[in-house]
This record gives C-alpha cells, structure tokens and sequence, in this order.
C-alpha cells in the first residue's frame, strides 16, 4: 500500500487579485509565482468545458510575479490573442497561445512545400520585457501544452498529441510537420530545435511529462514513456521506462518520482511512483500517495505539474492561484 504524503503549500496568488480571471500561471525557475490575470467585466464569456473565461478579441491584463511578500506587476495593454502559458524572462515573462488560427490549405497540399504568402501564421508566443513592451512575437506551432523558461532564457514548448508546424524553408515555402513533441526556442524567435529531429524512433505523439532543470531538461513522451535527457542541443540519453502514463517528472541525480493520477471511488487520487535508474534502465521503487495540506484529499485532476530537477509543482484544476510543493528529499 503506498505511504501518504503530504504537499507543501508553496505560493498563493494575493487577494486583491480574487475578482479577476486568472488566465494562467506557473512557478518559474526561482520559485516564484507568475500569472496573467485580468477583469472579466471586459467581455470575457465562458467556454463549453470547465470554469474557465475565453477573454474577447481585444482586452487588457497583467502580468504578476509574486515573490514571497514582494509583488510585480506588468501592464499588458490591448492583448489579441487567448494566451494560456506565461512563464518569466529576464525581467519580464513570455506568453504562449496554445492554439493556432486554421490553414486554409486543402488537405492534398499538405504533403508538399506552400508558399509562406498563403500562410497566415499566427504569432503564438511573444516575449515582453519589464515595462510592457513586446520584444519578439513569433510563431511556434499549434496545440503547445506547456511552456518553460531555463535560468539561460531559452523557451521551451512542450506539445499535446494534436501539434502541427509549418516549417520554413530556404526558398520561402514552408513545409508541413506534425508530432512536435518538444522544442527549445531563443528569446528572439529564431529558428528552433525541435527534439523529434534528434530523438530516436521519430517524433513524439505527446510531451506528457517535463523537467526544465538547472543544466539539463528531461522529459517522458507518449506512447512509450521513456525517460529523455537533453541538453539544449542534442539528446543525451534515452532510457526505458516501464512507469507508463507519468504527467509530472521531477529528478535527483538517479533518483525520479513520477506523477500518476486516477480517478478512484468517484474522487481523484494523485500518485507519485518512486523510481531510479540503474544499469541503463528505470527501475520502480514504490509509491507515495500524495495528499493536500492538512490531509485533504484532492477534489480534481493535478495541474500545472512544473518539473524542475528534484521539484514538482502542482494545482487542483479550477483553482490556478493556490499552487503545491512536491520535492524528492523532503
């Protein structure tokens, strides 16, 4: 039977923010949290699945960055796009849309070089430093899941099952891909390196998992689940894994723990499966059944599962601004 454990609560978005809707937010590589909040009263209309608000074509919000008592806010004037990732860079954060405008393309072109012109790529990610202004926009390819930042400022985009990108070519066409899986972008849009180039076996269906360390990045991709570890240039190593459906990953040296989570007696239970590596091989060690501080049990799925080396941070779905701590030492 697994052991309890108990998550540490580890950052709350303020109250003076609570009457506004909290597009998203994430703990960045110095633990602080980050949000893009905004008021609804704007035009925000609710969306079929979940408690979420789509804002309106046009409107206004903030980037926050709370840092134990201290608060920094960004104004971010006259926004056009749904933005669901933030994460900070240098003083400032980037933003990530996680859904690309459609191409009208026919379906048999796509297997063959189009004109750029043709295209109406839409600028999914943009960089906007201290005081506001935005610094690059660019576009990075649909159905982006997640987004992270190293403490060196590169992008990482993380891809569910669905991603596509249009990739340039030398004589101004572009060229359709799918299975993304992972890339790593510079601060200024340049070219990326997407990971499934380099990866063994292909592209990757899915990014389930991901861990954007100090030095290294490790990540476990559908349908195999293996354990990848990347530099921000190659892969290094590709492991296997027999710990299948993991969401969340966070490392210490060869120690992993692996997030798992379920539905069970009508609630949702959330599992980390303890593992290590050894001999080229993962091996599973035991398991942690994780509960909320003070005891409770989570009442929704595990969100946010930001990796970083020997840390996962988490939130209960539907509630953005109260995030927890999970650490292998602890």
């Amino acid at each position: 039977m697994a052991a309890e454990r108990r998550l540490a609560s580890h950052a709350t978005l303020p109250d003076r923010y609570a009457h506004l809707e909290v597009l998203a937010s994430t703990i960045d590589h110095r633990g602080r949290l980050a949000a893009l909040v905004a008021d609804p009263a704007q035009g925000f209309v609710p969306v079929r699945q979940g408690p979420v608000l789509r804002p309106p074509p046009r409107y206004d919000a903030s980037a926050v960055v709370c840092d134990g008592a201290g608060i920094r806010e960004i104004p971010l004037k006259d926004l056009d796009l749904w933005f669901t990732h933030i994460d900070t860079l240098g003083d400032g954060v980037v933003l990530a849309a996680a859904r690309c405008e459609r191409q009208n393309i026919p379906v048999e072109r796509y297997g063959e070089p189009v004109p750029e012109d043709e295209l109406r790529l839409t600028a999914n990610i943009r960089v906007i430093d201290g005081e506001g202004r935005t610094r690059a926009s660019f576009y990075a390819g649909d159905a982006i899941g997640q987004l992270m930042t190293d403490r060196e400022g590169n992008i990482w985009a993380g891809y569910f099952d669905e991603s596509s990108y249009w990739r340039p070519n030398p004589d101004g066409t572009r060229s359709y891909d799918f299975m993304i899986g992972l890339a790593r972008w510079n601060r200024d849009g340049g070219p990326p390196w997407i990971v499934a180039d380099d990866a063994p076996g292909g592209g990757w269906c899915d990014c389930y998992a991901l861990n954007v360390g100090r030095e290294l990045v490790r990540a476990c991709p559908y349908a195999d689940f293996p354990l990848v570890e990347l530099d921000t240039n190659s892969v290094r190593t590709v492991t296997p894994n027999p710990v299948t459906r993991c969401t969340g990953l966070a490392v210490s040296d060869s120690e992993l723990a692996f997030l798992d989570q379920h539905r069970t007696d009508g609630g949702f239970r959330w599992e980390i499966r303890r593992a290590r590596r050894e001999g080229g091989a993962v091996v599973e060690t035991g398991r942690e059944h994780l509960v909320l501080p003070g005891g409770r049990q989570p009442n929704a799925w595990a969100r946010g599962k930001v990796g970083r080396d020997g840390t996962l941070w988490l939130y209960e779905d539907g509630d953005p601004r109260h995030w927890y701590r999970y650490e292998i030492g602890a």
